[in-house]
């Protein structure tokens, strides 16, 4: 296909999902307003998804020439040689492949990724940049979105061969950010690109990566990769995501596993052994935790510290009545936050906690709790001590912190979520934040 058919499917594709038409029904001069019964909205939508997506600005003066796909296609030629459009002629991807959703939504690619631009917007931010809990929301949905495009299945509708709902539930996540680039490098207006990925085991274990790229990378470059390693070689966060199919057998107390039952489920790539991430959310369960922190780390909490939190249920819970598992982060740094400001060696003042953001954050989820149930938090911290590493200059140190956390079921004692974390304090040095002197005093 040539570059000029291309970019006339491109178009053609992109007002067939806003008219929502069949693609082969829009002829090249048909007017997307009496000829195919666009209206006053449906035409600006049109203009604002060629800007969005072809990364070209289209005057006021020049909107009436949009009114068929073949106008649309010698406007934005001449908008993209004026603009400096992609390289080499290569025009941007607008939808490929089955299950093509409008644009924001993200498509479905010949290669089974799913892909979706995301502009970063004050509803994923926190006081600190990006935020965690946002931005597994995001990621939950990119599940849904990636499943209903592989499998035909609508989220909701998935059962098993008793005919019970059953849905995907997280048991293990790995979150990935670069350490020169934290999560709270990226903040509003900032635009990505996620490529992610999902196979599965027996049609019931679910496994997959999201890799996060900036939006800017030229498509060739934005490839689904193996794993983890890879991305951290390109330097681009990624978050690792296993899950199982699971339905409600005892309310949140008790979550069973279940295969879903419809055909469409074939359809999600295999893989032949059950993914490494279930061994390594057994282990964590058996030890309390992933492991200690990395060298050069000192100890900053003595005694494992402890506190509770209540399950505020118009606050955490899910369309399921159950715990949502972007909410066990934000339980944990709410304990963080009160167990740090009154830490028994270095304590960490309002303002540093204030600027916290994630670096890494590996969780084993382990169970889910009734809404009645209170929480018990035990976490072990550490600061990284630049007196243990012979740092060439210890005062331009940045602050760096590592957490061991599990939440337990008050009812019963049952462990709930392992977790280890890796934070900074974001844009503060060691002087600047006033620990120089108490971490020399503990390298001895």
């Amino acid at each position: 296909m040539g570059m000029e058919q291309d970019l006339r499917s491109q178009i053609r594709n992109i007002l067939a999902q806003i008219l929502d038409l069949p693609g082969d029904s829009i002829e090249a001069d048909a007017h997307i307003m009496s000829d195919l019964g666009g209206d006053s909205w449906q035409y600006l939508e049109f203009r604002t998804e060629l800007e969005r997506i072809f990364r070209v600005t289209i005057p006021d003066a020049e909107v009436d020439r949009l009114s068929t796909v073949e106008e649309s296609a010698r406007l934005l030629e001449e908008r993209l040689v004026g603009e400096g459009g992609p390289a080499g002629g290569e025009m941007p991807v607008a939808s490929i492949g089955k299950g093509a959703c409008r644009a924001g939504e993200g498509y479905l690619g010949e290669d089974g990724a799913h892909r979706m631009d995301w502009e970063i917007d004050i509803l994923q931010m926190g006081g600190n940049g990006l935020a965690e809990a946002p931005l597994m929301k995001l990621m939950g949905n990119l599940r849904w979105a990636h499943l209903n495009q592989l499998t035909g299945v609508p989220a909701g509708k998935f059962v098993d061969e008793g005919g019970h709902r059953v849905f995907p539930a997280f048991y293990y996540l790995d979150v990935r950010f670069p350490r020169q680039t934290p999560m709270a490098s990226f903040g509003e207006g900032g635009r990505i690109t996620i490529v992610s990925t999902m196979a599965s085991y027996a049609n019931s274990v679910l496994d997959g990566y999201s890799f996060i790229y900036p939006a800017a990378w030229p498509s060739e470059k934005k490839v689904p990769l193996n794993n983890g390693y890879q991305a951290e070689e390109v330097g681009i966060p990624y978050i690792r995501s296993s899950g199982v199919f699971v339905r409600p057998h005892q309310g949140a107390g008790w979550l069973k596993k279940a295969g879903p039952v419809q055909p469409g489920v074939d359809n999600i790539p295999k893989i032949a052994e059950v993914p490494d991430s279930y061994l390594l959310m057994k282990k964590a369960a058996q030890r309390g935790n992933f492991g200690p922190p990395p060298e050069h780390f000192t100890s900053i909490t003595p005694e494992t510290l402890q506190c509770e939190y209540r399950i505020e249920p118009d606050r955490d819970l899910n369309g399921l009545g159950l715990l949502c598992f972007s909410n066990y982060p934000v339980i944990q740094d709410i304990a963080e936050r009160r167990l740090l400001a009154d830490g028994p060696v270095i304590p960490v003042d309002r303002e540093l906690l204030d600027l916290r953001t994630v670096v890494s954050r590996q969780s084993a989820y382990l169970a889910n709790a009734p809404q009645t149930d209170t929480i018990l938090i035990s976490m072990d911290a550490w600061m990284e001590n630049p007196y243990l590493s012979d740092h060439p200059a210890p005062e331009m140190a940045p602050v760096r912190l590592f957490m061991n956390c599990e939440m337990i079921r008050r009812s019963d004692g049952r462990r709930m979520l392992v977790s280890q974390v890796e934070k900074v304090i974001f844009g503060k040095t060691l002087e600047e934040a006033g620990l120089l002197e108490p971490l020399k005093k503990l390298a001895g």
